[in-house]
């Protein structure tokens, strides 16, 4: 039996999802490692006793695995944002293949998952981010009056320290962040009594904007491209953070629905209609349902831009979706998801199931409650799996985007 304290040895098999390395002792028991890499042997101290796994502390290294490497930022294993940087892009990129898989097969119940597609890994995985958000850490002091530094959370903690740069963060961002929090507003910014997290934006002109706290209404929206196209995003609206493989995941997308015959496309929690445009196909009707007024306003303004004719609902997708389906054609519908984290509440899925749109596409940035939702929608035999592709659009942190196809089954 295990004691909190005990310091034990340890060989790394696999990499769990969150970034923890995974070892197996005899017995049975499963020990979870912060910052360990396949095949590493460690001495690891135990921290945490649970039901079904114990979690360990490294405090050395007696073997190192062959993908381990030195990690590039000195904050790594201090700050919570990142968690591979301690091994090769190709390991950390074939973990997060295995990961997928273990989640659809224990969370999703799919045994034959062999149209899962994973070509698209990270073209960059440092210098990618478009967007960083950072907290204020400490005041400064100065020789022209106090600045409020900024940073990020530190590893299972609610303090945070101080960063000058962010090496995931593109070039633009790292030499605004000084700029940004010395500036007038910064300044003013570092005297209230609970200062405001700054948020920096990257557009694909190259400019970087900032601001502190919520986003202004009264400035100019962003120029942002899908492919070759222009679109108008407002600065504060949500737009994946790494370019290059956003462009993947949009194309493949549109690949996947061209063949699809198809007449009506219902784009549920929109935004500003990316995918509405990156579907560059006929349809009879376009149908795009987006809660918040200013994404709702911009899908509009980018649709009609291109002489889309289309719908918008301002309005939830739970709310709005029934109504919609409920005058649709199932058979000539395809339906796209993009939810939250949290993914779909349990009314847009139960109206799937009611109305059957023939097709679903469903976007997740969580692939365990993209793997909870599917279960739902196949578990019944009114859908199947056609397609399933990975894109990292995370690289070095733990997290990753997957894009789903499923077809309705005709008995």
């Amino acid at each position: 039996m295990l004691e909190l304290g005990q310091v034990i040895t340890v060989t790394i098999n696999d990499l769990a999802f969150g970034g923890d390395g995974v070892a197996r002792l005899e017995g049975g028991a499963v020990v979870f490692d912060p910052f360990a890499a396949p095949g590493d042997v460690l001495e690891i101290e135990i921290t945490e006793q649970k039901k079904s796994y114990l979690r360990g502390r490294i405090t050395q290294i007696l073997t190192a695995g062959p993908d381990r490497t030195e990690p590039l930022c000195r904050h790594f294993g201090r700050c919570g944002g990142c968690s591979y940087q301690h091994i090769s892009y190709p390991a950390e990129f074939s973990a997060k293949q295995k990961q997928l898989l273990d989640i659809m097969q224990l969370i999703g119940g799919f045994r034959d998952l062999t149209s899962l597609d994973f070509s698209f890994p990270a073209p960059e995985i440092y210098g990618y981010r478009n967007k960083l958000r950072l907290e204020p850490s400490e005041p400064v002091r100065e020789d022209h009056g106090i600045y409020m530094a900024y940073g990020y959370c530190l590893k299972d903690s609610q303090e945070f320290f101080t960063v000058k740069e962010c090496p995931l963060a593109m070039p633009v961002i790292n030499q605004t962040i000084g700029k940004a929090i010395r500036s007038p507003w910064g300044r003013q910014n570092a005297k209230k009594p609970i200062p405001a997290p700054i948020t920096l934006r990257a557009s694909a002109d190259g400019q970087c904007h900032y601001y502190f706290g919520r986003a202004p209404v009264n400035v100019s929206w962003l120029k942002e491209k899908i492919g070759d196209q222009e679109v108008s995003v407002p600065l504060g609206s949500f737009w994946q953070v790494n370019s290059q493989v956003a462009d993947q995941l949009l194309k493949t997308v549109a690949s996947w629905a061209e063949p699809l015959p198809v007449e009506n496309l219902i784009d549920a929690y929109s935004g500003v209609g990316t995918f509405s445009i990156a579907l560059n196909r006929p349809f009879r009707e376009r149908i795009l349902i987006e809660s918040d007024r200013p994404d709702a306003d911009a899908a509009n303004l980018n649709l009609a831009t291109r002489g889309y004719g289309c719908q918008i609902i301002k309005g939830t997708t739970e709310q709005a979706l029934p109504k919609v389906l409920k005058t649709t054609n199932p058979k000539q519908t395809l339906a796209l998801l993009d939810p939250l984290r949290t993914g779909c509440q349990e009314k847009v899925l139960q109206t799937l199931l009611k109305y059957q749109p023939e097709h679903i596409f469903y976007i997740s940035c969580n692939p365990s409650t993209l793997a909870r939702d599917l279960k739902k929608l196949c578990s019944g035999g009114k859908y199947q799996l056609e397609k399933t592709a990975l894109f990292d659009m995370f690289p070095r942190t733990a997290h990753f985007e997957a894009a789903v196809h499923l077809s309705r089954q005709h008995r």
